[in-house]
């Protein structure tokens, strides 16, 4: 007598087909038609915070809900500035991320403008490291801008 897939438990389960010959950290994605593939997964964790207008010296704050290791800072402009550059720089509980400063650009600024940085020392968070984004306020214009934190998991 068969017995339905549907009931097995335990033991009696079995890993997803194709398992042996996936790599170490891929995930299987169903295409939703009993079959699927083993891909990379995006294992990075993205903390966002808003800078209420790039043009005031200010900065925003968010404690770190996560351990890793910050591989990339990426801001986007919400409308242009103008004026002077504005420097953005950032800190973990109080100490400036080397490499963790960028410029954004007044001149033929627009909303869309993305600026990156890839921070190089520290830049490894705990749970409840003190997370600051500074504007310097060099620009005009009340301008929001976002910034994307991209966490490796440790």
């Amino acid at each position: 007598m068969a017995t339905a897939h549907s009931t097995l438990t335990g033991a009696d389960l079995h890993e997803p087909k194709g398992v042996a010959a996936a790599n170490a950290d891929e995930i299987y994605i169903a295409n939703g038609s009993g079959s699927g593939t083993w891909t990379s997964g995006d294992n990075n964790i993205y903390l966002q915070l808003e800078l209420d207008d790039v043009s005031s010296a200010s900065s925003t704050w968010l404690p770190s809900p996560c351990t890793g290791t910050i591989t990339k800072i990426q801001t986007i402009l919400h409308g242009a500035i103008a004026g002077s550059d504005a420097a953005i720089t950032s800190e973990l509980n109080g100490v400036a991320v080397t490499g963790g400063a960028l410029t954004i650009t007044q001149s033929g600024s627009a909303a869309g403008d993305i600026d990156t940085t890839s921070p190089s020392n520290n830049r490894t968070l705990a749970v409840g490291t003190k997370i600051e984004i500074i504007t310097n306020g060099g620009s005009t214009n009340a301008i929001r801008l976002s910034i994307v934190l991209t966490v490796t998991p440790t």
